[in-house]
């Protein structure tokens, strides 16, 4: 069988795959892989479903982005780490990031989803507890003090 033949083959087994949902180029690159095409018949047939327009690493990143936010939200490392997780192109996942609004303000975001936007008299107290989830989140100890500093400023 020839290579265009096999080509076309994996764009069609793609694109029943990815029917209406969001996919990344790495994901269904991964799923042509597994179900038994080559690397090279993968990343063409891949390179023509980007060229179509169905599949959009940026549209993609914005599903995984969605998921983050609120009490949900991270660092810009951790959500790099996550869109590469996702099969997001890493040239796709720098841009994203880039955009990204700065590491500290979204850390406060993550204490005002989290804690509530009045913070108390109490909250002092709860340092430790708020720059731990900070951490767990992925953002350094100084951006979450920093962070922690303006959330207690209001």
């Amino acid at each position: 069988m020839s290579e265009d033949i096999k080509i076309r083959e994996a764009v069609t087994c793609a694109i029943r795959h990815i029917g209406t949902g969001i996919y990344s180029s790495g994901k269904i690159r991964s799923y042509l892989i597994q179900k038994g095409y080559t690397e090279d018949i993968a990343v063409s047939a891949v390179r023509h479903l980007i060229d179509t327009g169905y599949i959009d690493d940026l549209r993609a990143s914005r599903k995984v982005l969605a998921t983050r936010s609120g009490k949900k939200q991270e660092s810009r490392h951790y959500i790099c780490r996550r869109l590469l997780e996702a099969g997001i192109d890493p040239d796709c996942a720098d841009t994203v990031t880039a955009s990204l609004p700065d590491d500290s303000d979204t850390c406060k975001a993550l204490f005002e989803a989290s804690f509530g936007k009045n913070c108390g008299d109490d909250v002092s107290d709860r340092e430790e507890e708020f720059l731990k989830l900070a951490q767990l989140r992925g953002y350094s100890p100084e951006t979450a003090r920093f962070a922690f500093k303006r959330y207690m400023e209001g």
